[in-house]
């Protein structure tokens, strides 16, 4: 487990609602955007905006959409994290960003990646590495949200696998997905079995029987 600094991504409030007002804030460079707050004197909510050169920059950091961040509104720093992306499906465009809100004493839930380390011996031997995971969901206070959780691979032979209460966290951090899941497989190689070509079955050629010869077959069986 490894954690990481606080990164703070700048946005600004925003009075415009509704579509046609969305689309005019997109076609100016801005992503609309909510703050579902925890405790906050505007109310539950706060509608916000952000330059997508700004979101741009956060998203490109490794885990940015795992982690705990500094959502600035305005100047006034918010603890949250990044809950919903929306995005264009062709373009991958943001059209809409949810951020969730956080406070220090209270757990939240969340998903960040996982990080294999180590070799595995039935890799060398021919075996494939099958990671069946690549997130899992934990539960922690926001100060203790690490930027990854680290699986160990070493040891690992053809056939066997890592399930999740395998999985090694600190006592701050709970895994709240089935512990029976498998996490890590390493498979056997696969064998391709040879063609073998089908013979040629020769088909016996129907025996003809002329005119005369049936008459004489036909008085002989009499």
């Amino acid at each position: 487990m490894n954690q990481r600094e606080i990164l703070t991504v700048n946005t600004e409030k925003r009075e415009s609602i509704g579509k046609e007002n969305m689309k005019r804030l997109r076609r100016s460079g801005w992503v609309p955007g909510i703050y579902y707050a925890q405790e906050s004197k505007e109310g539950n909510t706060i509608m916000l905006k952000v330059q997508e050169s700004e979101l741009k920059r956060v998203l490109k950091i490794p885990g940015a959409t795992h982690q705990l961040l500094n959502i600035s509104i305005d100047g006034n720093i918010h603890r949250g994290i990044i809950k919903n992306l929306q995005r264009n499906p062709i373009k991958e465009q943001v059209l809409h960003i949810d951020f969730y809100g956080v406070r220090a004493d209270q757990k939240i839930t969340l998903k960040v990646p996982l990080m294999f380390k180590g070799e595995a011996p039935g890799v060398k031997a021919g075996g494939t590495l099958e990671q069946v995971m690549q997130e899992v969901e934990i539960e922690c206070l926001p100060d203790v949200i690490p930027e990854f959780i680290e699986v160990d691979i070493n040891g690992l032979e053809i056939g066997d696998a890592v399930h999740l209460k395998n999985v090694k966290v600190p006592e701050e951090i709970e895994l709240t997905e089935n512990l029976e899941d498998v996490v890590v497989v390493v498979t056997p190689p696969v064998v391709l079995e040879e063609e073998v070509p089908e013979e040629e079955i020769e088909t016996p050629e129907p025996e003809v029987v002329k005119k005369g010869e049936k008459k004489e077959k036909e008085a002989e069986e009499d």
